[in-house]
Protein backbone atom coordinates (compact mmCIF):
# COMPACT_ATOMS: atom_id res chain seq x y z
CA UNK A 1 0.00 0.00 0.00
CA UNK A 2 1.25 3.54 -0.99
CA UNK A 3 1.52 6.49 1.33
CA UNK A 4 -1.34 8.69 1.60
CA UNK A 5 -0.67 11.83 4.17
CA UNK A 6 0.90 9.30 6.90
CA UNK A 7 1.29 11.91 9.65
CA UNK A 8 3.40 9.54 12.31
CA UNK A 9 4.46 11.79 14.92
CA UNK A 10 7.57 9.23 16.12
CA UNK A 11 9.13 9.92 12.85
CA UNK A 12 8.38 13.83 12.51
CA UNK A 13 10.02 13.95 15.59
CA UNK A 14 12.52 12.38 14.60
CA UNK A 15 12.62 14.44 11.52
CA UNK A 16 12.64 17.74 12.94
CA UNK A 17 16.21 17.68 14.27
CA UNK A 18 17.16 18.34 10.65
CA UNK A 19 15.21 20.63 9.72
CA UNK A 20 18.20 23.04 10.01
CA UNK A 21 19.70 21.17 7.52
CA UNK A 22 17.34 21.91 4.71
CA UNK A 23 14.79 24.40 2.97
CA UNK A 24 11.48 24.35 3.79
CA UNK A 25 10.87 22.56 0.37
CA UNK A 26 13.45 20.50 0.79
CA UNK A 27 12.26 19.46 4.28
CA UNK A 28 9.17 18.26 2.69
CA UNK A 29 10.64 16.26 0.07
CA UNK A 30 12.70 14.62 2.47
CA UNK A 31 9.56 13.80 4.77
CA UNK A 32 7.80 11.70 1.92
CA UNK A 33 11.51 10.23 1.15
CA UNK A 34 12.28 8.88 4.55
CA UNK A 35 8.34 7.49 4.74
CA UNK A 36 8.79 5.90 1.54
CA UNK A 37 11.98 4.16 2.91
CA UNK A 38 9.94 2.48 5.44
CA UNK A 39 8.54 0.04 2.81
CA UNK A 40 9.26 -2.79 1.06
CA UNK A 41 10.40 -3.42 -2.28
CA UNK A 42 11.25 -6.13 -4.56
CA UNK A 43 13.73 -3.79 -6.71
CA UNK A 44 14.60 -0.21 -5.07
CA UNK A 45 14.61 2.39 -6.93
CA UNK A 46 13.63 6.78 -6.72
CA UNK A 47 10.63 5.87 -9.04
CA UNK A 48 9.81 3.19 -6.75
CA UNK A 49 10.32 5.44 -3.95
CA UNK A 50 8.00 8.13 -5.27
CA UNK A 51 5.08 5.56 -6.43
CA UNK A 52 5.08 4.87 -3.08
CA UNK A 53 4.81 8.35 -1.60
CA UNK A 54 2.22 9.12 -4.45
CA UNK A 55 4.42 11.67 -5.77
CA UNK A 56 6.40 12.90 -8.59
CA UNK A 57 9.67 11.31 -9.57
CA UNK A 58 11.30 14.32 -10.45
CA UNK A 59 11.25 15.78 -6.97
CA UNK A 60 13.33 13.16 -5.45
CA UNK A 61 15.57 12.79 -8.25
CA UNK A 62 16.20 16.58 -8.53
CA UNK A 63 16.56 16.23 -4.36
CA UNK A 64 18.82 13.55 -4.25
CA UNK A 65 20.96 14.63 -7.45
CA UNK A 66 20.64 18.56 -7.66
CA UNK A 67 19.01 20.17 -4.47
CA UNK A 68 22.01 22.45 -2.37
CA UNK A 69 22.54 20.06 0.59
CA UNK A 70 25.34 19.05 2.53
CA UNK A 71 25.39 15.34 3.47
CA UNK A 72 28.36 16.50 6.11
CA UNK A 73 25.69 18.66 7.68
CA UNK A 74 23.15 16.00 7.52
CA UNK A 75 25.84 13.34 9.10
CA UNK A 76 26.76 16.16 11.85
CA UNK A 77 23.46 16.57 12.69
CA UNK A 78 22.57 13.06 13.12
CA UNK A 79 25.57 12.14 15.40
CA UNK A 80 24.32 15.38 17.21
CA UNK A 81 21.01 13.57 17.60
CA UNK A 82 23.07 10.57 18.78
CA UNK A 83 25.50 11.81 20.74
CA UNK A 84 22.45 14.36 23.37
CA UNK A 85 21.04 11.47 25.01
CA UNK A 86 22.59 8.49 26.92
CA UNK A 87 20.75 5.63 25.45
CA UNK A 88 22.10 6.44 21.96
CA UNK A 89 25.56 8.10 23.05
CA UNK A 90 28.52 6.98 22.76
CA UNK A 91 29.82 5.39 25.79
CA UNK A 92 33.00 4.69 27.74
CA UNK A 93 35.30 2.23 26.58
CA UNK A 94 33.93 1.70 23.17
CA UNK A 95 35.25 0.89 19.93
CA UNK A 96 35.65 2.54 16.74
CA UNK A 97 35.98 -0.37 14.01
CA UNK A 98 37.05 0.62 10.39
CA UNK A 99 36.07 -1.25 7.61
CA UNK A 100 34.99 -1.08 3.91
CA UNK A 101 31.68 -2.06 1.90
CA UNK A 102 31.45 -2.78 -1.73
CA UNK A 103 28.39 -2.57 -3.62
CA UNK A 104 28.14 -5.02 -6.52
CA UNK A 105 27.34 -2.87 -9.80
CA UNK A 106 28.11 -5.67 -12.08
CA UNK A 107 26.43 -4.08 -14.96
CA UNK A 108 26.80 -0.03 -14.38
CA UNK A 109 28.76 1.30 -17.24
CA UNK A 110 28.66 4.78 -16.62
CA UNK A 111 28.34 4.86 -12.81
CA UNK A 112 30.88 7.49 -11.23
CA UNK A 113 33.17 4.45 -8.59
CA UNK A 114 32.11 1.72 -10.13
CA UNK A 115 35.37 -0.58 -10.97
CA UNK A 116 36.37 -4.09 -11.01
CA UNK A 117 37.71 -3.86 -7.92
CA UNK A 118 37.54 -6.42 -4.36
CA UNK A 119 34.37 -6.57 -3.40
CA UNK A 120 33.79 -7.75 0.87
CA UNK A 121 30.16 -9.25 0.80
CA UNK A 122 31.28 -11.25 -2.26
CA UNK A 123 34.64 -12.14 -1.47
CA UNK A 124 36.14 -11.61 -5.04
CA UNK A 125 36.86 -9.10 -7.41
CA UNK A 126 33.95 -7.65 -9.11
CA UNK A 127 32.26 -4.55 -10.90
CA UNK A 128 31.18 -2.82 -7.41
CA UNK A 129 31.27 0.82 -5.59
CA UNK A 130 33.20 1.10 -2.93
CA UNK A 131 32.96 2.77 0.73
CA UNK A 132 35.02 3.64 3.46
CA UNK A 133 33.11 3.08 7.02
CA UNK A 134 33.52 3.77 10.83
CA UNK A 135 31.33 2.12 13.78
CA UNK A 136 31.06 2.55 17.34
CA UNK A 137 30.61 -0.18 19.39
CA UNK A 138 30.71 -1.22 22.80
CA UNK A 139 28.56 -3.43 24.96
CA UNK A 140 25.18 -3.04 24.61
CA UNK A 141 25.41 -0.47 21.81
CA UNK A 142 26.82 0.02 18.01
CA UNK A 143 26.16 2.66 15.21
CA UNK A 144 27.69 3.69 12.10
CA UNK A 145 29.75 7.45 12.59
CA UNK A 146 30.22 8.25 9.40
CA UNK A 147 31.17 6.59 5.48
CA UNK A 148 33.54 7.72 2.53
CA UNK A 149 33.04 7.42 -0.94
CA UNK A 150 36.32 5.26 -2.82
CA UNK A 151 36.84 6.27 -5.70
CA UNK A 152 39.48 4.54 -7.71
CA UNK A 153 42.57 5.86 -8.66
CA UNK A 154 41.92 4.49 -12.67
CA UNK A 155 38.90 7.88 -12.85
CA UNK A 156 41.73 10.40 -12.21
CA UNK A 157 43.56 12.21 -14.21
CA UNK A 158 46.60 11.38 -12.91
CA UNK A 159 46.06 8.09 -11.33
CA UNK A 160 47.08 7.95 -7.73
CA UNK A 161 49.26 10.96 -8.18
CA UNK A 162 46.25 13.06 -8.66
CA UNK A 163 45.83 15.60 -5.82
CA UNK A 164 41.97 14.74 -5.71
CA UNK A 165 42.50 11.06 -5.41
CA UNK A 166 42.32 9.66 -1.62
CA UNK A 167 43.16 6.38 -1.34
CA UNK A 168 41.18 3.44 1.18
CA UNK A 169 44.17 4.24 3.78
CA UNK A 170 43.78 7.87 3.66
CA UNK A 171 39.71 7.80 3.72
CA UNK A 172 40.17 5.60 6.89
CA UNK A 173 42.63 8.31 8.28
CA UNK A 174 39.95 11.00 8.05
CA UNK A 175 37.44 8.42 9.57
CA UNK A 176 39.46 8.04 12.57
CA UNK A 177 40.21 12.31 13.25
CA UNK A 178 36.43 13.00 12.74
CA UNK A 179 35.44 10.83 14.97
CA UNK A 180 38.27 11.98 17.92
CA UNK A 181 37.13 15.59 17.08
CA UNK A 182 33.40 15.04 17.30
CA UNK A 183 33.71 13.61 20.67
CA UNK A 184 32.65 10.18 20.05
CA UNK A 185 34.00 7.68 22.92
CA UNK A 186 36.75 5.30 22.26
CA UNK A 187 40.13 4.08 23.35
CA UNK A 188 40.03 1.09 20.87
CA UNK A 189 40.16 0.94 17.20
CA UNK A 190 40.07 -2.09 15.52
CA UNK A 191 41.32 -2.45 11.79
CA UNK A 192 40.99 -5.10 9.27
CA UNK A 193 44.13 -6.35 7.98
CA UNK A 194 43.83 -4.66 4.97
CA UNK A 195 43.88 -1.33 7.11
CA UNK A 196 46.82 -2.54 9.22
CA UNK A 197 48.93 0.13 7.32
CA UNK A 198 51.80 1.96 8.87
CA UNK A 199 49.92 5.26 8.53
CA UNK A 200 47.14 3.82 10.70
CA UNK A 201 48.94 2.34 13.22
CA UNK A 202 50.99 5.68 14.10
CA UNK A 203 48.17 7.76 13.84
CA UNK A 204 46.04 5.63 16.39
CA UNK A 205 49.08 5.54 18.43
CA UNK A 206 49.39 8.74 18.39
CA UNK A 207 46.17 9.83 19.67
CA UNK A 208 46.57 7.25 22.45
CA UNK A 209 44.49 4.50 21.53
CA UNK A 210 44.97 0.93 21.78
CA UNK A 211 45.10 -0.77 17.96
CA UNK A 212 44.00 -3.83 17.60
CA UNK A 213 44.56 -5.69 13.98
CA UNK A 214 44.53 -8.55 11.85
CA UNK A 215 47.80 -9.20 9.93
CA UNK A 216 48.11 -10.65 6.42
CA UNK A 217 50.37 -13.77 5.88
CA UNK A 218 53.07 -11.95 4.09
CA UNK A 219 53.63 -8.67 6.52
CA UNK A 220 57.18 -9.20 8.77
CA UNK A 221 57.52 -9.10 11.87
CA UNK A 222 60.96 -9.52 14.26
CA UNK A 223 61.46 -12.79 15.64
CA UNK A 224 63.96 -15.25 16.71
CA UNK A 225 64.69 -18.18 14.28
CA UNK A 226 65.17 -20.81 17.14
CA UNK A 227 67.07 -23.28 13.79
CA UNK A 228 69.07 -20.08 12.99
CA UNK A 229 69.74 -19.02 16.47
CA UNK A 230 69.41 -15.45 15.38
CA UNK A 231 66.66 -12.35 15.46
CA UNK A 232 64.63 -11.81 11.72
CA UNK A 233 62.43 -9.72 10.08
CA UNK A 234 60.38 -12.98 9.24
CA UNK A 235 56.96 -13.40 7.35
CA UNK A 236 54.10 -14.05 9.64
CA UNK A 237 53.24 -17.19 7.65
CA UNK A 238 56.78 -18.74 8.06
CA UNK A 239 56.62 -17.68 12.09
CA UNK A 240 53.58 -19.36 12.37
CA UNK A 241 54.99 -22.78 10.75
CA UNK A 242 58.22 -22.30 13.00
CA UNK A 243 55.75 -22.12 15.84
CA UNK A 244 54.58 -25.24 15.22
CA UNK A 245 57.72 -27.08 14.66
CA UNK A 246 59.55 -25.43 17.80
CA UNK A 247 57.31 -24.28 19.99
CA UNK A 248 54.53 -26.15 20.35
CA UNK A 249 54.72 -27.00 24.30
CA UNK A 250 54.72 -23.15 24.85
CA UNK A 251 50.97 -22.60 23.46
CA UNK A 252 48.06 -21.62 25.68
CA UNK A 253 44.36 -22.58 25.62
CA UNK A 254 41.79 -18.98 25.34
CA UNK A 255 38.12 -19.94 25.74
CA UNK A 256 35.94 -18.02 23.52
CA UNK A 257 32.47 -17.16 22.75
CA UNK A 258 30.88 -17.10 19.55
CA UNK A 259 28.03 -14.88 18.26
CA UNK A 260 25.44 -17.60 19.29
CA UNK A 261 27.13 -18.12 22.58
CA UNK A 262 29.04 -21.20 21.52
CA UNK A 263 32.15 -21.83 23.93
CA UNK A 264 34.91 -22.55 22.03
CA UNK A 265 38.31 -23.37 22.77
CA UNK A 266 41.66 -22.20 21.09
CA UNK A 267 45.06 -22.05 21.13
CA UNK A 268 47.40 -19.18 21.01
CA UNK A 269 51.46 -18.44 21.14
CA UNK A 270 51.93 -14.68 22.43
CA UNK A 271 55.69 -12.95 21.94
CA UNK A 272 56.59 -8.89 21.75
CA UNK A 273 57.78 -7.49 18.21
CA UNK A 274 57.93 -5.10 16.04
CA UNK A 275 56.87 -4.76 12.05
CA UNK A 276 59.42 -4.07 9.47
CA UNK A 277 57.57 -0.98 8.54
CA UNK A 278 56.44 0.66 11.99
CA UNK A 279 58.82 1.27 14.97
CA UNK A 280 55.36 0.96 17.94
CA UNK A 281 55.95 -1.91 20.03
CA UNK A 282 53.59 -4.53 19.80
CA UNK A 283 52.22 -7.74 21.39
CA UNK A 284 51.25 -10.35 18.68
CA UNK A 285 48.88 -13.10 19.28
CA UNK A 286 49.00 -16.42 16.84
CA UNK A 287 45.31 -18.03 17.38
CA UNK A 288 45.16 -21.25 15.53
CA UNK A 289 42.35 -22.43 14.44
CA UNK A 290 39.21 -20.72 12.27
CA UNK A 291 36.40 -18.66 13.95
CA UNK A 292 33.63 -20.56 11.95
CA UNK A 293 33.27 -23.54 9.36
CA UNK A 294 33.10 -20.76 6.82
CA UNK A 295 36.57 -19.49 7.67
CA UNK A 296 39.07 -20.38 5.21
CA UNK A 297 42.70 -19.26 7.26
CA UNK A 298 43.40 -22.40 9.47
CA UNK A 299 45.00 -19.03 11.87
CA UNK A 300 44.39 -15.65 12.70
CA UNK A 301 47.65 -13.42 13.85
CA UNK A 302 46.62 -9.95 16.00
CA UNK A 303 48.87 -6.97 17.47
CA UNK A 304 48.34 -4.36 19.23
CA UNK A 305 49.80 -1.49 20.82
CA UNK A 306 48.85 -2.19 24.36
CA UNK A 307 51.23 -4.32 25.32
CA UNK A 308 49.70 -5.50 28.86
CA UNK A 309 46.51 -6.63 27.84
CA UNK A 310 46.30 -10.65 27.79
CA UNK A 311 45.99 -12.97 24.74
CA UNK A 312 41.82 -13.23 25.65
CA UNK A 313 41.09 -9.78 25.87
CA UNK A 314 42.61 -9.34 22.05
CA UNK A 315 40.86 -11.55 20.76
CA UNK A 316 37.86 -11.35 22.24
CA UNK A 317 38.42 -7.21 21.45
CA UNK A 318 38.74 -8.26 17.91
CA UNK A 319 35.42 -10.19 17.72
CA UNK A 320 33.46 -7.20 17.97
CA UNK A 321 34.20 -5.94 14.61
CA UNK A 322 31.32 -8.28 13.60
CA UNK A 323 29.36 -5.41 14.73
CA UNK A 324 29.82 -3.19 11.80
CA UNK A 325 29.39 -5.93 9.75
CA UNK A 326 26.10 -5.71 11.32
CA UNK A 327 25.79 -2.27 10.38
CA UNK A 328 25.94 -3.22 6.41
CA UNK A 329 24.03 -6.07 6.74
CA UNK A 330 20.52 -4.35 8.10
CA UNK A 331 21.43 -1.06 6.27
CA UNK A 332 21.24 -3.41 2.72
CA UNK A 333 18.71 -6.05 4.28
CA UNK A 334 16.26 -3.07 5.45
CA UNK A 335 16.98 -0.34 3.32
CA UNK A 336 18.31 -1.23 0.05
CA UNK A 337 21.35 0.46 0.64
CA UNK A 338 23.35 -1.24 -2.55
CA UNK A 339 19.77 -1.23 -4.91
CA UNK A 340 20.34 2.60 -5.54
CA UNK A 341 20.08 3.48 -9.31
CA UNK A 342 22.07 6.62 -9.62
CA UNK A 343 25.42 7.36 -11.11
CA UNK A 344 26.98 10.18 -9.78
CA UNK A 345 29.51 10.39 -7.01
CA UNK A 346 27.18 12.87 -5.32
CA UNK A 347 24.25 11.23 -6.11
CA UNK A 348 25.40 7.92 -4.44
CA UNK A 349 26.79 9.54 -1.39
CA UNK A 350 23.34 11.24 -0.65
CA UNK A 351 21.36 8.24 -1.07
CA UNK A 352 23.70 6.00 1.33
CA UNK A 353 23.26 8.65 4.14
CA UNK A 354 19.77 8.95 3.59
CA UNK A 355 19.70 5.21 4.28
CA UNK A 356 22.06 6.16 7.17
CA UNK A 357 19.08 8.32 8.40
CA UNK A 358 16.78 5.85 8.34
CA UNK A 359 18.80 3.24 9.81
CA UNK A 360 19.74 5.40 13.16
CA UNK A 361 15.56 6.34 13.28
CA UNK A 362 15.29 2.96 13.95
CA UNK A 363 18.02 2.71 15.92
CA UNK A 364 17.02 5.55 18.00
CA UNK A 365 13.60 4.01 18.57
CA UNK A 366 14.61 0.76 19.20
CA UNK A 367 17.12 2.07 22.26
CA UNK A 368 14.72 4.56 24.11
CA UNK A 369 11.89 1.40 23.78
CA UNK A 370 9.31 4.32 22.05
CA UNK A 371 6.99 1.67 19.98
CA UNK A 372 6.17 0.28 23.98
CA UNK A 373 3.29 2.14 23.89
CA UNK A 374 2.60 2.68 20.14
CA UNK A 375 1.99 -1.27 19.60
CA UNK A 376 0.75 -4.13 21.42
CA UNK A 377 3.69 -6.85 20.34
CA UNK A 378 6.55 -4.49 21.27
CA UNK A 379 8.10 -7.42 23.21
CA UNK A 380 8.50 -9.55 19.98
CA UNK A 381 10.60 -6.80 18.18
CA UNK A 382 14.02 -8.27 18.31
CA UNK A 383 15.68 -7.64 14.75
CA UNK A 384 16.07 -4.54 12.81
CA UNK A 385 14.03 -5.69 10.18
CA UNK A 386 11.44 -6.46 13.02
CA UNK A 387 11.28 -2.53 13.94
CA UNK A 388 11.14 -1.54 10.06
CA UNK A 389 8.26 -3.60 9.33
CA UNK A 390 6.65 -1.91 12.51
CA UNK A 391 7.05 1.61 11.69
CA UNK A 392 5.82 0.35 8.18
CA UNK A 393 2.36 -1.09 9.53
CA UNK A 394 1.62 2.51 11.12
CA UNK A 395 2.59 4.49 7.61
CA UNK A 396 -0.40 1.60 6.01
CA UNK A 397 -2.42 2.24 9.46
CA UNK A 398 -2.61 5.83 9.10
CA UNK A 399 -2.80 6.16 5.39
CA UNK A 400 -5.80 3.73 5.50
CA UNK A 401 -7.30 6.24 8.25
CA UNK A 402 -6.42 9.23 6.10
CA UNK A 403 -8.29 7.64 2.99
CA UNK A 404 -11.28 5.94 4.67
CA UNK A 405 -11.96 9.83 5.65
CA UNK A 406 -11.89 11.30 2.69
CA UNK A 407 -13.98 9.98 -0.34
CA UNK A 408 -12.27 12.52 -2.53
CA UNK A 409 -8.46 11.38 -2.13
CA UNK A 410 -9.36 8.16 -2.78
CA UNK A 411 -11.29 8.53 -5.87
CA UNK A 412 -8.05 10.37 -7.04
CA UNK A 413 -5.44 8.22 -6.17
CA UNK A 414 -7.04 5.12 -7.18
CA UNK A 415 -9.10 6.63 -10.47
CA UNK A 416 -12.31 4.76 -9.48
CA UNK A 417 -15.48 5.93 -11.44
CA UNK A 418 -17.88 3.24 -10.74
CA UNK A 419 -19.94 4.16 -8.11
CA UNK A 420 -21.53 0.34 -7.84
CA UNK A 421 -17.77 -0.95 -6.99
CA UNK A 422 -17.54 2.16 -4.33
CA UNK A 423 -20.67 1.09 -2.70
CA UNK A 424 -19.87 -2.34 -2.61
CA UNK A 425 -16.96 -1.68 -1.01
CA UNK A 426 -18.85 0.38 1.69
CA UNK A 427 -21.04 -2.14 2.57
CA UNK A 428 -17.93 -4.50 3.64
CA UNK A 429 -16.02 -1.53 5.15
Amino acid sequence: MGIFQANIKILNTFLNHFKAVFSQKQFAVLTLLFYSLFKDYKRCSIQSLAHQANTDYQQFQYFISEAKWSVDDLSAARLKLLQAQKSTASSQNGILIIDDCGNPKPFSKHTEGAQYQHCGCLGRQEICNVFVASCFASKNKYFPVNLKFYKPASEFRWGKEDPDFKSKIQLAHNLILEAQNTHISFDTILLDSWYAAKELLNLTDSLNKTFITELKDTRKLFFYHPGLKKHLMLQVGEIVTLVKKFYPHKVKPVHLKNRDGVSLRHWTYSFKSTLNDCPIPVKVVIMFGKWNKKDKPSHHVFITNNTSISAYSIISTYMRRWCIEQVFRELKDSFALDQYQVRSKTSIERYWHLCLLAWTCLYWIKQNAYLSKIITDSQSLKTFNDFKLAIASLIDYASVTVLSRSQKMRNHCFRVKSKRFINSCAKVA
